[in-house]
């Protein structure tokens, strides 16, 4: 059997763990998972908590790049969207790391039917709304390690649709990660 590696976004927090314990499970199972690096929050930098102490060689920064890259480059991207009990909890930057795990046609695992904060950007919830059907919406953290990567080696075996995505909407989420890398640039 082939492993699995993919990268698992979701909200870090000191007052929720439950993405933390996600990715020991899919860990157990058996998924080589990139990102995050820890089984949790080890810092926090400019008031973000992280899970890597950043140094002059790698930076906030540079992580976020290579998370994007992780994306692009793996089989599936998986979603912890959920924030205490706010189920389908999608912030501003996982919303923009599914919409381009869309543009790369990457099969997408999400717990909860999204849930959109205010500071999503319209254009990235109206990609992900619109190709929800194509998005993989199960719980996984409840699944047992055999039923786990089952499910995700399904999800990328039989993940054939494209989503829909027309150019503008490409540039839309190109330009929110540009925006988003500016502001990581700038502050961090």
């Amino acid at each position: 059997m082939q492993v699995i590696t993919s990268q698992l976004s979701g909200k870090f927090s000191k007052q929720d763990n439950k993405l933390f314990e996600l990715r020991r499970k899919l860990i157990a199972a058996g998924v080589e998972v990139e990102f995050p690096f820890n089984d949790k929050i080890i810092s926090e930098y400019k008031g973000i908590p992280i899970t890597f102490i950043p140094t002059a060689d790698r930076t906030f920064y540079d992580i976020e790049i290579a998370f994007y890259q992780s994306i692009r480059k793996n089989p599936v991207h998986i979603v912890h969207n959920r924030f205490g009990e706010m189920e389908g909890y999608i912030g501003e930057s996982v919303s923009i790391e599914i919409a381009y795990a869309i543009l790369h046609n990457k099969p997408v695992i999400l717990l909860f039917a999204p849930f959109f904060t205010e500071k999503v950007p319209l254009a990235i919830r109206a990609l992900i709304e619109t190709n929800c059907t194509n998005l993989f919406i199960q719980r996984i953290d409840l699944m047992s390690k055999v039923k786990l990567i089952s499910y995700i080696s399904e999800a990328i075996r039989y993940f054939k649709k494209p989503y829909v995505c027309d150019s503008f909407a490409e540039i839309n989420v190109m330009d929110c990660i540009a925006n988003l890398f500016r502001e990581y640039k700038l502050r961090y």
